[in-house]
């Protein structure tokens, strides 16, 4: 307790914690706007994916058009987006008590995601945000998420598919049953086992406009 005559520090600090938590979903959804595909293309290719192919500008547009190293160069970007979203969004709530700073990170991650599918950099223009969801998922539970991610490649490979959306589906259902079960004996927060499907919200609301109104 204060001596009498001072302020209590709390409120200061809460709002010095409310500053940084706002911050983390900031930066989180400008991190996710960078357009990794869009920069690619221009700088290595000189195109711009958003008038190539069907319009999306993703790192599928980039393989298409430009090949292999770009294609990758776009990846790591993308996935680079998700992981420094959540490092900066730790970094600021590392005051904060485990369970507060987890949710902080999870919603600035989420904002990552909605940055790349609704770019304020590409007049809200985007791609679905699978590799930024992957991006964003091995920074949180990177074992869990690679071994489920090798598994599903796997079977992709000898399934013979290439869609990776469907890819991205499969991967998310097994991961959140591997987190469920995690939550459930090793008392791990039940909230990471559901947040897999909260990530890939925006990817299904992109679908959906894509469906409507043509890539955006």
């Amino acid at each position: 307790m204060p001596p009498v005559g001072e302020r209590s520090p709390w409120p200061t600090t809460r709002k010095t914690a409310l500053i940084n938590e706002t911050i983390a979903v900031i930066l989180g959804y400008l991190s996710g706007s960078i357009p990794s595909a869009y920069i690619i293309g221009r700088l290595m290719g000189k195109i711009d994916v958003r008038q190539e192919g069907d319009g999306r500008i993703s790192a599928a547009a980039v393989h298409r058009k430009l090949g292999v190293v770009p294609f990758v160069l776009v990846v790591v970007m993308d996935v680079g987006e998700g992981v420094l979203t959540v490092l900066i969004a730790r970094m600021l709530t590392k005051s904060l008590v485990p369970t507060e700073s987890l949710i902080v990170v999870m919603i600035a991650g989420f904002a990552a995601v909605v940055g790349h599918n609704w770019s304020v950099f590409l007049k809200f223009k985007g791609g679905m945000g699978a590799t930024t969801i992957y991006g964003v998922l091995v920074s949180l539970v990177w074992w869990q998420f690679l071994i489920v991610a090798a598994a599903a490649y796997i079977l992709f490979l000898i399934m013979k598919r290439k869609n990776s959306g469907l890819m991205t589906a499969i991967l998310i259902i097994v991961l959140s049953i591997v987190l469920l079960l995690q939550s459930l004996f090793q008392n791990e927060p039940l909230i990471l086992a559901i947040y897999p499907f909260i990530l890939i919200l925006p990817m299904v609301l992109k679908r959906f406009q894509i469906s409507r109104t043509g890539p955006r």
